[in-house]
C-alpha cells in the first residue's frame, strides 16, 4: 500500500480564485470633507426631525391614553351612578306601595346599603321632617332648606337628583345625595327619598387610577354646576374646593393641555360626558409624567447630535490617513472572511458569493459544475485520535485535492470535513466526473500521520448548473444529495463513490423530510402499537415467553410493519422516542399478564443501536421495571451482531450497567452479521437467537443443520441461553426435538396477535 507521508508545514497553499475575487468598492479621499459636513447636516437634520416626530407622538399617545382612561372612567361613573339611583328607585316604590308599612331597617337586612358605597338612606316626609332613616339614633332634623327637597317639591316630573357635596346633618359626613320624589296615591307631594354617598368613592373606587401616572387627575362635574368629587396626584379634593366652572375651559376638549384651576399642574385633558345621567367626567395626565421620556430622549438625541458633530469635525483632519489604515485592515479582515483558517483555501461564504456573482452575471448552463467532496468516517479518526491530529488529516486532504484539481481549480472548505471544488467550461459535466474519479484513485493511497498510515473513504456529489437552477444554494444543495446518494452507496462496503444529481434525488429527500413528518406525528399521536409471538418449550409445549413486535398503524396507509420504517426511523434518531414507547407498552402490558399468570414468563423487547448510543436507554429501562414491578431478571434486550461489533464504548457501557441491573441480553439473528461462532465466547450477551434463514433449511440443507447443532451445542457450553427463531413446520419441530428442551419461535406456534388474544399457557 502507498502511503504519502505528512508535511510539517501548516498545510497552507495557494489556490488560484479564478473569476470569483470579490473586489472592494473604491474610495475617493477628496470626498471626505464634503461627506463629513453632508454627514453632520444629515445627522442633525435626521435629529431635529425625529425630536419632532417622537414629540407628536408621545402627544398623541398620550392623547388616545387619556381617551382610553376617560371612556373608561365615565362608564365607571354610569355604573356606580345606577347603582345609587337602583338603591332610590327600590326605597321609592317600596314606600309609596305601602307608606304605613314600610320600614327602613330592612333595607339592611337586604345588603341594600353598604359601607363602602351608601352612607346612609332617608325617608324625607312633605313638610321637610326626616320620618325613616338607615342612621341609628339620629336626632330630629329640618331639610325643607335643602336644594334637593325644594327641587323635587317645585318639581313634580324632575327625575332623579344629584346634589354638591353637602355636609349631612344627621350623618355629619360630607356626602353626595341621590334623591327622587315620592307621590301619594293621588300624585301629590309625598316627600323625598334621600341616599347619601361619600363623594370620594367616585374616584378612589375606580380601578385603572395606576394608567394615569403619579400625578393623574380624575374629576366629576354636574351639569347643574358642581364638582361633585375631585383626586388628583393621589389626594382627594375638599369638598370646598373650586367649583366646576373653573373647569369650563376643559369641556368637551380631547387630550389638550390645561393649568388645573386647584393645584395648577399642566396636564392632558380629556373630558367625557355620561350617556345616561346629568354629569360628566375629566381625565388628566400629568405633562411632566406623560413627557418625561420624550424630554429624555430630545435631550439625549441633541446630545448626541452635538457629540457626533464634534467627533466627526476633529476625525475630519485625520480621515485621509485613517482611510488608508482602514482599507489595508479591510483587505485583511476580508482575507479572513473569505479565508478557511486551518487550510487557507476560501470557505463557504466566499464559495457562496463567487457562485452568487457567477450565476448573476454569466447564467452558465451547462458550463458550471460543482464538485462535493465529503470524508467517510472522518470522526471516528477524529474522536479516537484527537482533535490535533484531525486537523493535520485535513490539511492533507486540502493539499492532495488542491494537486488532483490544478491550479486552474476553485476549491474551498465548506465544513469540517467538505469540499466543494468548482469546474467551469463547455464539458463541465465531463470535466466533474472526471475529476471525481481521478480524486477516487488519489484517495487510494493512504494518508501518514505520525507514523501510520490512514486510508480515507470519500464520497463525492456533482451538480450542474441547469435551467431550473434558481441560486448558487440551489447548485449546493443539489451537490450535497448526490454526495450522500453516493455515501449511502459507498460507505457500507468501505469504498470511495461519486453520483451525479439526478431529479430523483430531490425527490427522495422530500419523500424522507415527509416520511419524518409522519414518523413525528406518529409518535405525538401515538399510532404504535405491539404484537406479541409466543416463544415456547418444545418439550412441554409451555409459553416461556413473549417477543412485543412494534407495529405502525398509518391513518391513510393502514398498519405498516417494521421493515418498512423501523430502518428508516434508526438512521433519522426517531428510533430512541418510538423505542421508549415500545418498551413502556410492553412493560404495561407484561405486568398485567404477570398478575394472571405468575409464572416463569419473560418478555423479549427489540432494541437499536442507536437506542444504546444516543438514548438513555438504562434509565428508561430502570424506570419501566421499577414503576410496573417487574423483576429485572423477566426482561430480555434482543440487539443485533452489528450493534456488539460496532465496538462503541456507548455500547459497551450501557449493555454493561443493564446487565448489572440483572437485565438479560440476547444477540438477535445471529448467523446473519459478521460474527462467527468463536466470538460468542469474547460478546457480552446472555443468549443468542438462531435467525430464521437457518432454520428455513431444516431438514434438507446440510449446512443449516450443521450450524444449527454447532450453535446448540455451544450455546449450551457456555451457559447461553438460545432460541430458534423461524419454526413453521412440522418437520423442523420433529428435526429439533432431538435436542432436548430448547425453545423455540415461530409462525407453527403462534403468530404475532394482539395482546388481547395472546395465549398465555401451552402454545402447541
Amino acid at each position: 500500500m502507498v502511503v504519502e507521508k505528512s508535511r510539517k508545514s501548516p498545510g497552507r497553499f495557494k489556490i488560484r480564485r479564478c473569476c470569483f475575487r470579490l473586489q472592494p468598492p473604491a474610495t475617493c479621499i477628496a470626498w471626505i470633507p464634503t461627506g463629513t459636513l453632508l454627514l453632520v447636516l444629515g445627522i442633525w437634520l435626521a435629529a431635529l426631525t425625529r425630536i419632532q416626530t417622537e414629540g407628536r407622538e408621545a402627544r398623541t399617545a398620550v392623547a388616545s391614553a387619556t381617551s382610553q382612561v376617560a371612556s373608561s372612567f365615565a362608564a365607571h361613573i354610569d355604573k356606580t351612578v345606577h347603582d345609587a339611583d337602583v338603591i332610590v328607585g327600590w326605597v321609592k316604590y317600596e314606600y309609596e306601595r305601602s307608606p304605613s308599612t314600610f320600614n327602613i331597617d330592612t333595607l339592611k337586612d337586604k345588603a341594600l346599603v353598604s359601607a363602602d358605597t351608601a352612607l346612609q338612606v332617608t325617608i324625607v316626609g312633605p313638610s321637610g321632617e326626616v320620618l325613616q332613616t338607615t342612621t341609628p339614633d339620629a336626632q330630629p332634623v329640618d331639610l325643607s332648606d335643602r336644594p334637593h327637597f325644594i327641587a323635587h317639591k317645585t318639581n313634580a316630573n324632575l327625575g332623579l337628583y344629584i346634589s354638591l357635596p353637602v355636609l349631612g346633618r344627621i350623618s355629619h359626613h360630607w356626602s353626595l345625595q341621590f334623591t327622587r320624589r315620592l307621590n301619594n296615591p293621588d300624585g301629590s307631594f309625598a316627600g323625598v327619598v334621600v341616599v347619601s354617598e361619600d363623594p370620594t368613592f367616585l374616584t378612589t373606587g375606580f380601578y385603572n387610577l395606576d394608567a394615569l401616572g403619579v400625578g393623574g387627575m380624575l374629576a366629576v362635574l354636574s351639569d347643574s354646576g358642581n364638582l361633585l368629587s375631585r383626586l388628583a396626584a393621589g389626594e382627594l379634593a375638599s369638598p370646598v374646593e373650586a367649583p366646576a366652572p373653573e373647569y369650563r375651559d376643559m369641556l368637551d376638549v380631547k387630550g389638550g393641555v390645561f393649568a388645573d384651576p386647584i393645584d395648577r399642574m399642566r396636564r392632558f385633558v380629556t373630558y367625557r360626558h355620561s350617556a345616561r345621567y346629568p354629569v360628566a367626567v375629566l381625565v388628566g395626565m400629568s405633562e411632566d409624567d406623560a413627557l418625561a421620556g420624550y424630554w429624555h430622549a430630545r435631550n439625549l438625541y441633541l446630545l448626541l447630535a452635538g457629540g457626533l458633530t464634534v467627533v466627526l469635525l476633529t476625525a475630519a483632519a485625520f480621515i485621509t490617513v485613517t482611510m488608508a489604515r482602514l482599507a489595508a485592515a479591510r483587505a485583511k479582515m476580508q482575507h479572513l472572511a473569505e479565508t478557511d483558517a486551518l487550510t487557507g483555501l476560501p470557505n463557504r461564504y466566499l464559495l457562496t458569493e463567487s457562485l452568487r456573482q457567477c450565476i448573476e452575471r454569466e447564467k452558465p448552463f451547462g458550463q458550471l459544475a460543482l464538485v462535493f467532496v465529503d470524508l467517510d468516517n472522518f470522526k471516528r479518526i477524529n474522536d479516537a485520535l484527537g482533535h490535533q491530529t484531525g486537523d493535520e488529516l485535513l490539511q492533507n486532504v486540502a493539499r492532495r485535492l488542491a494537486r488532483v484539481a490544478g491550479a486552474e481549480s476553485f476549491l474551498a472548505r465548506v465544513g469540517g470535513d467538505e469540499f466543494v471544488l468548482v469546474i467551469k467550461g463547455a464539458r463541465a459535466l465531463a470535466a466533474a466526473q472526471s475529476l471525481a474519479s481521478s480524486i477516487i484513485d488519489a484517495f487510494e493511497i493512504a494518508f501518514g500521520l505520525r507514523g501510520n498510515s490512514y486510508v480515507m473513504r470519500a464520497s463525492i456529489g456533482i451538480a450542474v448548473y441547469d435551467a431550473d437552477t434558481e441560486a448558487e444554494y440551489d447548485l449546493l444543495r443539489r451537490a450535497d444529495l448526490a454526495m450522500y446518494a453516493a455515501k449511502e452507496e459507498g460507505k457500507p462496503a468501505n469504498l470511495s463513490r461519486y453520483r451525479v444529481y439526478a431529479p430523483d434525488l430531490s425527490t427522495r429527500a422530500m419523500r424522507d423530510i415527509e416520511r419524518q413528518q409522519e414518523l413525528q406525528y406518529a409518535i405525538q399521536n401515538n399510532e404504535f402499537f405491539l404484537e406479541y409471538q409466543p416463544i415456547v418449550s418444545l418439550t412441554t409445549g409451555e409459553t416461556q415467553g413473549l417477543e412485543a413486535l412494534v407495529r405502525w398503524r398509518h391513518p391513510e396507509k393502514g398498519v405498516i410493519p417494521p421493515v418498512d420504517f423501523v430502518p428508516f426511523a434508526e438512521r433519522t434518531g426517531f428510533i430512541v422516542p418510538i423505542g421508549e414507547l415500545i418498551l413502556e407498552a410492553a412493560c404495561a402490558q407484561f405486568s398485567e399478564w404477570l398478575e394472571s399468570e405468575p409464572g416463569p414468563l419473560y418478555l423479549s423487547v427489540n432494541v437499536s443501536a442507536v437506542q444504546l448510543i444516543h438514548g438513555d436507554l438504562v434509565t428508561v429501562v430502570r424506570r419501566c421495571l421499577d414503576q410496573h414491578g417487574i423483576d429485572p431478571r423477566r426482561l430480555k434486550l434482543e440487539i443485533t451482531e452489528t450493534t456488539l461489533l460496532d465496538g462503541s464504548a456507548a455500547v459497551e457501557r450501557s449493555l454493561k450497567t443493564l446487565r448489572l441491573l440483572g437485565v438479560r441480553v440476547v444477540l438477535d439473528d445471529f448467523g446473519t452479521g459478521y460474527s462467527s461462532l468463536s466470538q460468542l465466547t469474547s460478546l457480552t450477551v446472555d443468549g443468542v437467537k438462531i435467525d430464521r434463514s437457518f432454520t428455513r433449511g431444516i431438514p434438507d440443507d446440510r449446512a443449516a443443520l450443521a450450524m444449527v447443532e454447532n450453535v446448540i451445542s455451544l450455546a449450551r457450553d457456555l451457559g447461553l441461553t438460545l432460541v430458534i427463531e423461524g419454526v413453521e413446520g412440522e418437520q423442523q419441530v420433529n428435526w429439533l426435538r432431538r435436542f432436548g428442551d430448547i425453545e423455540v419461535q415461530g409462525f407453527y406456534f403462534g403468530r404475532p396477535v394482539a395482546p388481547t388474544t395472546i395465549r398465555v399457557g401451552r402454545a402447541a
